[in-house]
């Protein structure tokens, strides 16, 4: 099945994930070596500055393969 997340949706699906996993924060920061700190935002700030992180959190602790899909528009 493939559906497409907006950075929030990504953000959500990576909470998820990890509250239905019983995963903390400092669990998941060791296994893809980064900071509790980093997750941490990752989790909780909206937009697109950590989409990368919360891709490789989300591909953790899912069978999932996330592919990152950005688009810009330009109008004159």
């Amino acid at each position: 099945m493939e559906r497409e997340l907006t950075h929030e949706e990504l953000r959500e699906e990576a909470h998820r994930l990890a509250k239905d996993n019983s995963r903390a924060y400092t669990e998941i920061a060791e296994e893809i070596d980064v900071t509790k700190s980093a997750v941490a935002k990752a989790m909780t700030t909206t937009g697109p500055k950590f989409q990368r992180l919360r891709i490789r959190i989300v591909e953790l602790l899912s069978d999932a393969e996330v592919g990152p899909r950005e688009t810009f528009l330009l109008t004159d």
